[in-house]
């Protein structure tokens, strides 16, 4: 779908029903996880660099990010000339593949990305690298894209991080320690870094492909993380788990339909699953959101509206820290608030990092629907607050997937919501107007 604005309307007589003629009307298809199959991806070419097997990824998520990395990978170990990359939006793949291209000897490429991803800075990633001898050079603006990489075998010294920075710095510099002389070792000072659960997927793909991770505290609270060289031995085959990010967006239609069923094809059990994010199930489970899975991997989530009834009833506010899945902010924040819930939502400064800053767009477009959020040093929260909505909202998306789809599902407490850049959803999730649509939402051009 390529348009400049979707109109999302609700209409529950929409959605197609399941039938023996199409099994799967009405019931959601989530995309598989990008953050896993990055991961994989990048693990696969440090298995390249060092000759031996590759994991067989059976299917490979549907997104630009995946695709940006495959055409990245493509050029790890072309021989002859210098390569030009184009990566295209993502943040993790630009990330990943720096670290990696960065410790190949041989490699002698030039990476760029799209405009947005070309303001993004890379600085605490390149000092890591650098620090390790990599030769890494910026063309135009110092710590940003485009970068031109000539790869070396890198040997490090312990690598001393800000607990506060992205998780994918830390994965990067990670997925590419078995090619280091001597491997790694990464010093947190003073705190848990932001997003550990991506660190801990990472460390759990890594052993999975022979790399053994350990991860030690200290008695003054620092965290230190050690990977040792090793030659990858990777699994035959590594099937990719469905993303629970994306089922948080289903999450928060499940609380805007009160009693309404949300199937979804497949989902990993939260016990099990290798994301972080799954935490959702938790959290959405707490206003009443129930979660049915059935062997076959099929869900049914079904939010119990005397459940939700006595949340919102009590006037308390739901406060949970989202230092560990700060993806799961958007969903939550529009979610929540569209039903009525107070929040507070914790160790959320990183968030005005991404694609967007994510509080301030919050704040902004949440008051279009008539909800007036709050955002500190370190928090978002809505006390009940409310303003006088717009008539007809036209939500700004600020090239932020996440942004897209949180706020379509509030269709379900307006006439109808409009959604500026409403492709943007390519990023992680290319068929999400479509799985909108089996709930009986109508989604139409303009």
């Amino acid at each position: 779908m390529n348009m400049k604005i979707a109109e999302v309307r609700y209409n529950p007589g929409h959605g197609d029903e399941p039938d023996s003629r199409n099994s799967s009307a009405g019931v959601v298809e989530l995309p598989l996880s990008k953050s896993v199959a990055l991961r994989v991806m990048t693990l696969n070419g440090v298995c390249r660099a060092q000759n031996v097997a590759e994991a067989y990824i059976p299917e490979y998520p549907d997104a630009e990010d995946v695709e940006g990395m495959a055409r990245a990978l493509n050029h790890l170990t072309d021989a002859g000339g210098r390569n030009c990359v184009y990566i295209g939006e993502g943040g993790a793949p630009v990330r990943f593949f720096t670290a990696l291209a960065a410790s190949v000897e041989g490699v002698d490429l030039t990476v760029s990305g799209s405009r947005g991803l070309m303001k993004r800075p890379l600085g605490i990633l390149l000092d890591g690298l650098r620090e390790a001898g990599a030769d890494v050079r910026s063309l135009r603006r110092e710590s940003h894209l485009p970068l031109r990489i000539i790869g070396r075998r890198l040997k490090a010294r312990e690598i001393e991080m800000n607990p506060g920075v992205s998780s994918q710095f830390i994965s990067a510099l990670l997925l590419a320690s078995p090619l280091w002389d001597g491997g790694q070792k990464i010093l947190f000072v003073g705190a848990t870094p932001v997003s550990m659960p991506y660190i801990r997927m990472t460390l759990e793909i890594m052993s999975r492909f022979g790399i053994k991770s350990s991860i030690e505290t200290d008695e003054a609270g620092n965290l230190t993380i050690s990977t040792p060289p090793a030659l990858c031995s990777a699994p035959k085959e590594f099937p990719i788990e469905p993303d629970w990010s994306a089922a948080s967006y289903f999450y928060e239609a499940a609380i805007l339909l009160p009693d309404t069923p949300v199937r979804l094809k497949s989902l990993t059990p939260s016990g099990s699953s290798l994301q972080g994010d799954s935490r959702c199930a938790e959290i959405f489970g707490k206003l009443g959101v129930e979660t049915m899975i059935v062997d076959s991997g099929e869900a049914e989530l079904i939010c119990r509206s005397e459940k939700l009834a006595e949340v919102i009833e009590s006037r308390e506010i739901q406060e949970w820290d989202m230092n560990d899945t700060p993806d799961l902010v958007p969903a939550l924040a529009v979610g929540f608030a569209l039903a009525g819930v107070r929040f507070r939502f914790t160790s959320v400064h990183h968030l005005r990092h991404k694609e967007t800053d994510r509080l301030a767009s919050l704040q902004t477009e949440m008051r279009k629907l008539g909800y007036i959020l709050q955002a500190d040093e370190d928090s978002l929260f809505w006390d009940g607050e409310l303003c006088k909505p717009e008539e007809a909202p036209l939500i700004s998306t600020y090239s932020d997937h996440r942004m897209a789809m949180a706020f379509a599902p509030a269709a379900c407490r307006f006439d109808e919501i409009k959604i500026e850049r409403p492709e943007v959803v390519g990023k992680s999730f290319p068929r999400y107007w479509e799985m909108l649509s089996r709930l009986g939402f109508q989604i139409s051009n303009k």
